[in-house]
């Protein structure tokens, strides 16, 4: 019994972690609406945190494991989701335990950045680049998103401006990577739905910590932002027919953090005294991305519950995605 407990355990995908942030993200998203008073936001920590722990579970008894998913030029750069939904989920948390989770959550975030970094300059090689390589550097926004404030305030700032200046350092690599190298690999082409998320990440930790936004950074982050989301849409006509993989979890946290990103300009147009109208179409497109983010959420998560359930047999191959 003991050892079939391992295996499932061992059977646990890496990109389980970015599902878990999908979920998280999507509960506290919903919170935007005004409908459910905390509950949504409480519901998608506590089934995220179950996912973790299933993660946690395979570390411990596998640490083995681990080192070859950090060595992983593609799984290596989304174990960080991992610290990224523990953020969210600190937020859920609240009070003195929820900074602690927070701050717990950027410091692991952070020493999977460096893991990452020290792999990748070890052999790098301009093809291995993924969308999902955004994630180890840029990723760490989520912070500035989840931050509990007060004394951490500016420990969040410093994080967001940090991983903006790597956006904008490697969005121009990214994107020539993409238009003139090899064409990204079958098993990693999930990992495209990303494009989407660096964007609405910026825009949304900027809008949280800074409060004193800028009109000019605010345009240009929402234009880019609305454009790489509508670029995903259209590219999920092609991702969807791929093969189910535990990549698919990347299509998860982009389209809620999109949604999340025009819900905050949506209420600082409100501040700025804005027009009714304008208010009311950004709310219109907040909320339109919200119905799709949710139901993109809610598929992956029935297809990872259909592929990874305990009714599957255990496969030894799923050990290593």
């Amino acid at each position: 019994m003991l050892t079939i407990y391992r295996q499932r355990f061992a059977a646990a995908p890496t990109p389980m972690a970015g599902l878990a942030l999908g979920i998280a993200s999507l509960g506290w998203c919903w919170e935007n609406t005004g409908l459910f008073a905390g509950g949504a936001q409480a519901l998608g920590a506590a089934i995220a945190a179950v996912l973790l722990l299933i993660l946690v579970g395979k570390f411990v008894l596998h640490p083995r494991l681990l080192a070859q998913d950090l060595a992983h030029p593609v799984v290596g750069s989304v174990v960080p989701t991992f610290a990224m939904a523990t953020m969210v989920i600190s937020s859920a948390v609240g009070g003195d335990m929820g900074a602690a989770l927070w701050l717990l959550a950027v410091a692991l975030h952070l020493v999977f950045l460096v893991t990452f970094v020290w792999h990748r300059l070890k052999d790098f090689r301009l093809h291995h680049m993924v969308p999902s390589w955004f994630v180890p550097p840029v990723g760490i926004i989520v912070a500035a998103v989840a931050s509990p404030g007060g004394a951490l305030a500016p420990l969040a700032q410093g994080l967001l401006w940090f991983g903006m200046s790597c956006y904008a350092l490697m969005l121009p690599m990214m994107l020539y990577r993409l238009i003139f190298c090899a064409e990204v690999p079958d098993a990693a082409k999930p990992t495209i739905a990303i494009l989407a998320a660096p964007a609405s990440l910026s825009l949304a930790g900027y809008l949280t910590v800074i409060g004193n936004p800028s009109p000019l950074l605010v345009a240009v982050l929402l234009g880019i932002a609305v454009l790489m989301t509508t670029l995903i849409y259209l590219a999920f006509i092609k991702l969807l027919r791929l093969p189910f993989s535990p990549g698919y979890a990347a299509f998860t946290f982009p389209l809620v953090i999109g949604a999340t990103a025009l819900f905050k300009v949506a209420a600082l147009a409100g501040q700025w005294g804005l027009d009714t109208h304008t208010r009311e179409q950004l709310r219109v497109l907040a909320g339109g991305e919200l119905m799709v983010a949710t139901l993109v959420v809610a598929y992956v998560a029935l297809r990872f519950a259909l592929f990874f359930g305990p009714q599957r047999k255990i496969q030894p191959g799923l050990a290593q995605s």
